[in-house]
């Protein structure tokens, strides 16, 4: 029989009951517990009682209890092999193949081997750091990032002395087998002839599973030499793509907290920890996974990231923005002033102004369509260039509602039509964005970006046309940053020129000169209000919004052209507190005969 042990203890830590129940039974907070009804009997009062602290449910109507898989057995009716392979599945925990029994033997026999060498390793690393002559140059650099002995101590961090069998001859004299070291990634083979170490002249950072095996280690140089960090290779027992560092310890806090941060490093994640901070993980080298983000659902749905505010971090948050969404997680990003990184930030101005930059941190998307804004080139060319970014990335949310409002969202952004972007979309099904796309892509753009027909110019003076007691409300306010139709700015300077919010808008017309101008100006007297009564209140708290971030934004181009970056890091944080004070937008009940144009 197949060993599930280790599986069972995996997918027990990794499973929230009561996120696991609360799927099927509705669960209101009680105390320390969550109530419900009973799904195994019948009752109106709810006796249904769940512990999410001591992960188990206990009915005191029918006596029914267990933990998550005695639930899941029976609201399913499945026995215990099937339930665990539901919920590994759910969490994304590998369980053992059913081979052979001496093939399950061996591959079980070989982790083994190699979690007793990774922790020899570990040991050796530590008491190098600790004791030896030769673990100065890695006690100097610990000392210099006021790493404490406690927090060495507690993540056995060590030092891999500069030498090429430093690690192999300590190996050696402990009779373990080499072949076994080198597929535990800590030996390299050369030419079939002889082992050499692997990290050479680096402080070792060891990565442990949530059973506290030593899975593998991440390793820094400490002088310019490249690459700056080495991590194990992809190994039987190591996949860099699902481990996240630290994470073995700080599952409990992340689910006691319900928030996960995640930062890029091994030394941010420490000097967080340091100060107090322990719901913080860290990435192992690579960029964030699918398999990661899916190891957090048990834990917690809100997760903040910190991203460099640069390109890079703009396409690191692009990138892994549709897999927290496609998981179901909340995902925000902290922007750090210019210059910072979580590690100096921490040290220079403490945990609790860290905290405060945490309360700020902006959803993920809007992170992203800020710092691409802050460098788009003006016009069409700088608007193909973000569409045809953020394009593959639409392709990768699930259809329905959630594309929808982050479509919608994107072009209020940008001022690029909704109906444009829609169209990209489904031109772009089935096909992967290359360069000839991109160049179709602007010709397709030019012939839809027809202001007339889509986007807040018809919007803005339907509302000046059928509310013109809101006139005075713009009149001295740049509404021009809003509206690009040449006709449709003239017809609305008219307005303000001559025109009080009192008078009578019929005679709006005796003032234009463009026939065009003057066809459009009936078209929207004639037309319906695209706002209710009720809502346009709501719409022109938008327009003023909508007229500020504009504003900001040009500011933020200025002052990115200018390199002035504590401007631009201020006006960013301006904008995304304008952002998260914003209320939903409202959508204008659309005239038919606009939609039908």
């Amino acid at each position: 029989m197949t060993n599930f042990s280790e599986a069972k203890e995996e997918v027990k830590k990794a499973a929230d009951i009561v996120e696991v129940i609360g799927q099927y039974v509705e669960l209101k907070k009680r105390g320390q517990n969550y109530v419900g009804l009973c799904p195994f009997h019948s009752e109106r009062s709810p006796s249904f009682t769940v512990n999410q602290n001591k992960q188990i449910y206990h009915c005191f109507g029918c006596g029914k209890g267990g933990d998550v898989f005695t639930f899941w057995m029976e609201y399913h009716n499945l026995d215990f092999p099937q339930s665990l392979k539901d919920l590994a599945e759910r969490y994304n925990i590998q369980l053992p193949q059913k081979r052979d029994l001496y093939a399950d033997k061996k591959k079980k026999e070989l982790k083994e081997q190699l979690f007793k060498i990774n922790d020899l390793a570990g040991r050796y690393f530590h008491n190098i750091l600790l004791k030896s002559a030769d673990g100065k140059p890695g006690r100097d650099y610990f000392s210099r990032r006021h790493i404490s002995q406690e927090t060495i101590s507690n993540f056995r961090l060590g030092y891999a002395v500069k030498r090429w069998d430093g690690l192999l001859n300590y190996l050696k004299s402990k009779n373990c087998f080499l072949d076994k070291a080198a597929t535990a990634g800590l030996l390299i083979l050369k030419n079939n002839k002889e082992y050499y170490d692997r990290f050479r002249g680096r402080i070792m950072f060891p990565i442990f599973d949530l059973n506290h095996h030593n899975i593998g280690f991440g390793g820094r140089i400490l002088d310019d030499s490249l690459p700056k960090y080495i991590n194990t290779p992809e190994t039987p027992i190591y996949h860099k793509g699902y481990y996240l560092y630290g994470l073995d310890s700080a599952f409990e806090n992340i689910r006691k907290r319900d928030l996960a941060i995640i930062v890029e490093g091994y030394m941010d994640m420490l000097v967080l920890r340091q100060h107090g901070i322990s719901n913080v993980i860290a990435t192992l080298g690579t960029a964030l996974t699918s398999d990661q983000i899916r190891r957090l659902k048990g834990y917690t749905k809100d997760v903040v990231v910190l991203f460099d505010p640069d390109d890079a971090g703009r396409k690191a948050a692009l990138k892994s923005f549709p897999l927290f969404l496609n998981e179901g997680i909340s995902a925000k990003v902290v922007v750090l002033p210019q210059g910072e990184d979580p590690d100096s930030f921490v040290n220079k101005h403490g945990s609790d102004a860290f905290k405060k930059l945490l309360e700020r941190a902006a959803p993920i998307f809007d992170f992203y369509l800020d710092q691409a804004l802050a460098n788009m080139d003006t016009g069409v060319d700088g608007q193909i260039k973000i569409l045809s970014e953020v394009l593959p990335v639409f392709m990768q949310l699930e259809q329905g509602a959630t594309r929808f409002l982050y479509v919608h969202r994107f072009a209020e952004k940008t001022g690029i039509n909704e109906a444009t972007v829609w169209e990209e979309l489904k031109h772009q099904e089935g096909k992967r964005t290359n360069e000839r796309d991109i160049s179709q892509l602007k010709s397709r753009f030019s012939e839809t970006q027809d202001p007339r027909k889509y986007g807040s110019d018809l919007q803005f003076i339907n509302l000046l046309l059928h509310y013109p007691e809101k006139i005075d409300t713009f009149r001295n306010q740049e509404w021009e940053l809003i509206v690009s139709d040449p006709e449709i700015i003239t017809i609305i300077k008219v307005i303000m020129e001559k025109f009080p919010s009192e008078g009578n808008l019929d005679r709006v017309e005796e003032f234009l000169d463009s026939p065009a101008a003057k066809e459009q100006l009936r078209v929207i007297l004639m037309s319906q209000p695209f706002y209710s009564e009720e809502s346009v209140g709501q719409a022109v708290s938008e327009f003023e919004k909508k007229i500020a971030k504009v504003k900001i934004s040009r500011s933020i181009r200025k002052a990115s052209a200018q390199g002035d970056m504590e401007m631009l890091n201020r006006l960013i944080r301006e904008k995304q507190d304008l952002d998260s004070n914003s209320k939903s937008v409202t959508k204008p009940k659309q005239d038919e005969k606009f939609l039908s144009n």
